[in-house]
């Protein structure tokens, strides 16, 4: 099933929003979306240099003076339009990401992600 998770402006241009992954399982990694212009991308709250969540502070994806994603346990950075890690030590991997569309000013996860989600 789609969810909507916000509407494009409630989330600044160059930053990111926190999510819930799946409401039904306690633990699950949680989503977060990140606005670029009037594009959205969508990735797992998951480090893959050790699998912990990105924003040690929480909510806090972003490197805005380089403008990419960071993780803020140890420094890796990743491109924004592919999850790439382009410096730290999980250099080549990439985020998972999911597929979000923006419809009538609506972020929504496609069905085909196959999660529940709720904002933080």
């Amino acid at each position: 099933m789609e969810r909507i998770f916000c509407q494009l402006t409630d989330i600044v241009d160059g930053d990111a929003l926190a999510f819930d992954h799946d409401n039904s399982k306690p633990g699950a990694p949680g989503l977060f979306v990140i606005r670029e212009d009037e594009k959205a991308y969508c990735y797992v709250n998951g480090c893959p240099h050790l699998h912990i969540t990105l924003d040690f502070v929480p909510g806090r994806f972003m490197n805005k003076r380089t403008g990419v994603i960071q993780c803020t346990n140890h420094d890796a950075r990743f491109q924004i339009e592919n999850g790439k890690c382009i410096w730290g030590l999980c250099k080549g991997g990439t985020l998972t990401s999911l597929p979000i569309r923006i419809a009538d000013g609506a972020m929504i996860l496609e069905a085909s992600a196959g999660v529940d989600v709720a904002t933080k």
